[in-house]
């Protein structure tokens, strides 16, 4: 049962420098090139930068294919054509800059600029660890997408998102959230309720969700370091938050292990729902986007080219 490719256009925010992936600088950059020109390319959202790798990510910008390396054969992208190869991709290089939570956010304001102004560049937006005073800094992006904190004061963030959308008066600016799937050193796994609730409260608070770290598969599953959410499992969970299902609900579809009911709910949705599917999440990073899209290509649930 395929699915409507709208589900899936620009969810896969390509994170390759970062760990687990930790690609070198100049293979990401000419890698994200190939991807977008691939017959994915509309899957794959901007190139995820530390804001230290902004002005070297300039000037490689026009460089990319020297560095490239080979495409591994099967997955992703085993029906790009020789066409495919062929179709330059010479315009600005697609970014967003990251900062993680304790970096120099002087830096990051910087890099943002450089950024916005360069014209080799294409800005989607700026990521950074939320906290009570981030509306002082001067960022110049049209996205500003605020890591949530867990415990108490994940609340107060949510809310501070909430009225700092209300209260823009930049034009077409967005604040979103965003709330991380995957382990790391000082933060493990959110299980299936806590998600769960991060995913009820940004949609009842009508504020867009991205999520980061740990979604590589499909369906949830157990792998060696752990368990993992699986991209399925949220946007079924998405879609039903929006319709009111209780927290109970939503985790049991985090906790689904077999991706057919997952499938047939989101077949049943229509485009405006689709459309508001991908108005409450947004994009998530993914250090190799070439692993969700070819599960989803072996699923057959990639509905049309782009």
């Amino acid at each position: 049962m395929s699915l409507p490719r709208a589900i899936f256009a620009a969810l896969f925010d390509d994170a390759a420098v970062f760990p687990p992936g930790n690609s070198p600088l100049d293979a990401a950059v000419a890698n994200h090139r190939r991807l977008r020109r691939s017959s994915y390319a509309d899957l794959v959202g901007p190139l995820l930068l530390p804001a230290a790798a902004i002005p070297a990510a300039a000037d490689l910008a026009g460089l990319a294919d020297i560095a490239a390396d080979p495409l591994p054969p099967g997955g992703a992208t085993r029906d790009q054509s020789p066409e495919d190869e062929a179709e330059q991709d010479d315009g600005p290089l697609g970014v967003a800059v990251i900062a993680r939570l304790g970096a120099d956010l002087t830096q990051l304001v910087a890099a943002t600029a450089l950024a916005h102004n360069d014209p080799r560049l294409d800005l989607h937006g700026v990521e950074l660890g939320w906290q009570d005073d981030w509306r002082e800094l001067d960022l110049q992006a049209p996205a500003i997408v605020l890591e949530l904190p867990r415990g108490t004061e994940q609340a107060l963030a949510l809310t501070d998102i909430a009225t700092a959308i209300a209260q823009d008066e930049v034009p077409g600016r967005r604040h979103l959230a965003k709330f991380r799937t995957g382990r790391t050193e000082t933060w493990d796994w959110p299980a299936e309720r806590e998600l769960a609730h991060v995913i009820q409260d940004a949609i009842a608070m009508e504020i867009p969700l991205k999520l980061t770290g740990g979604l590589h598969h499909a369906v949830r599953g157990t792998l060696a370091d752990g368990e993992h959410h699986g991209l399925l499992n949220v946007l079924a969970c998405v879609a039903a938050a929006r319709v009111g299902r209780p927290v109970d609900a939503l985790a049991a579809i985090l906790a689904q292990r077999t991706p057919d009911p997952l499938i047939a709910s989101l077949a049943s949705l229509g485009p405006t729902s689709v459309t508001r599917l991908r108005a409450d999440f947004a994009a998530y990073g993914c250090c190799d986007v070439r692993e969700p899209i070819g599960e989803l290509t072996d699923l057959v649930v990639l509905e049309g080219d782009r």
